[in-house]
């Protein structure tokens, strides 16, 4: 890996101006600073439109996609046709960790919007050799009757979104589209990886449901593992570390740290020791099933900038969720964190419940496992809203964090 390091830091500091100015001297990973989505945007605001982190003149680029812009801030990263082919790859070999393969047909329940993870899951369906049932532009109802009729076997959407289709399926009279289905892979959200949510997805659908994780920054970086869940980071791709957010040292083994990714192959928008905001435990147990790359047995737990402090207990949303989703009455949830009128930081759950009184159960569960005092507020089916997309579920009231959603 050093020398494939030491040959894309060749490349770049002879002809990318944003990382020339960065790399200086260094002699090594540990002496390179770390990047953050700010300082791209930063760059691309300073050079505008697509910025100085670019490793050749532009008309070698043939491929735009741009990140979400959920923060306000929308980052453009341009491709190759080469470094476009090593994404196709790399999605390619997530699908096929899944055993998706030759004789399936993939339907992609995705707006194919300028992001890249449509895209990405086209081409990789392709790599991988299976038929793709795109369904941008249709509604969950199209979608379903889709899905039935062309006889899908496999379906990328977020979490959220697969639960979101049983609830329409139910509804609509549809749940035949769930006869021919095997594998639900998600993306877009921690849920994939959530045990009480992967378990829902996979009762209702009667399929496996997989995880895999990837940003449009740095590629995609995990594929599923099919025997014992989690992830593996490929480690063939990709110089991983897992660092404590707020020092940027190395976690222990067994500590929770944020995900750094140095991409090797993807040289034309290329980032070096990246910020993923990706939060994983650093695991020192191996993959029983013998797979390749460093193993996390509960994939992506959260998002560094997901994780709020609680009266001195870190959070994170999904870990509410997890618990939220193991019982079998629940719909769609809200989560706010907020000051009281004595200044004590408080946590409220609005969530729709088949059954009001479970409420209590769910309060007392989530003390027993968080430690933590939580307001359960039961709303009927169909009150909050639903999402087709990554879920916005969380808003942060409290005066330090600027009444921001989440």
């Amino acid at each position: 890996m050093d020398e494939r390091l030491a040959r894309l830091l060749a490349t770049v500091l002879d002809s990318n101006p944003f990382q020339r100015a960065r790399i200086g001297t260094a002699d090594g990973l540990g002496d390179l600073p770390l990047t953050t989505k700010e300082d791209l945007i930063a760059d691309q605001a300073a050079h505008p439109p697509f910025g100085s982190n670019l490793t050749f003149p532009i008309e070698r680029y043939t491929h735009l996609h741009q990140t979400s812009g959920s923060s306000g801030r929308t980052l453009r990263v341009l491709d190759t046709d080469e470094d476009w082919a090593w994404w196709r790859s790399q999605f390619g070999r997530v699908l096929t960790a899944t055993g998706i393969g030759p004789g399936d047909r993939v339907a992609l329940a995705h707006s194919f919007g300028p992001y890249v993870q449509f895209w990405a899951s086209y081409e990789g369906a392709l790599e991988a050799g299976a038929m793709v049932i795109p369904l941008g532009g249709m509604d969950s109802v199209q979608r379903l009757e889709t899905m039935r009729e062309y006889g899908a076997t496999a379906l990328l959407c977020t979490p959220t979104y697969a639960l979101h289709l049983v609830d329409v399926a139910a509804e609509q009279g549809l749940t035949g589209a769930f006869d021919a289905v095997e594998r639900v892979v998600c993306t877009g959200e921690p849920g994939g990886s959530l045990p009480a949510v992967r378990d829902r997805i996979e009762r209702a659908w009667g399929a496996r449901c997989f995880d895999h994780a990837g940003a449009s920054e740095v590629g995609s970086f995990a594929y599923p593992c099919a025997t014992d869940r989690g992830v593996h980071l490929f480690e063939d791709e990709y110089l991983c570390e897992v660092l404590d957010p707020a020092t940027g040292e190395a976690v222990d083994e067994g500590a929770v740290g944020e995900l750094v990714m140095t991409s090797l192959s993807r040289v034309g928008f290329p980032v070096l020791r990246y910020r993923t905001g990706d939060m994983v435990e650093r695991s020192a147990a191996r993959c029983p099933a013998g797979h390749p790359g460093m193993w996390l047995p509960q994939g992506i737990l959260g998002r560094a900038d997901d994780m709020v402090v609680i009266r001195g207990m870190n959070v994170f949303p999904s870990a509410i969720e997890e618990i939220l989703r193991g019982f079998t009455g629940t719909g769609e949830f809200s989560i706010t964190f907020y000051n009281d009128p004595r200044a004590m930081d408080e946590v409220k759950v609005e969530v729709e419940l088949t059954h009001a009184r479970e409420a209590r159960d769910i309060q007392a569960r989530l003390r027993q496992t968080l430690g933590l005092r939580v307001r359960i507020v039961p709303v009927k089916p169909g009150i909050l809203p639903s999402y087709t997309g990554k879920a916005r579920r969380v808003q942060d009231l409290r005066p330090a964090s600027g009444g921001r959603p989440r």
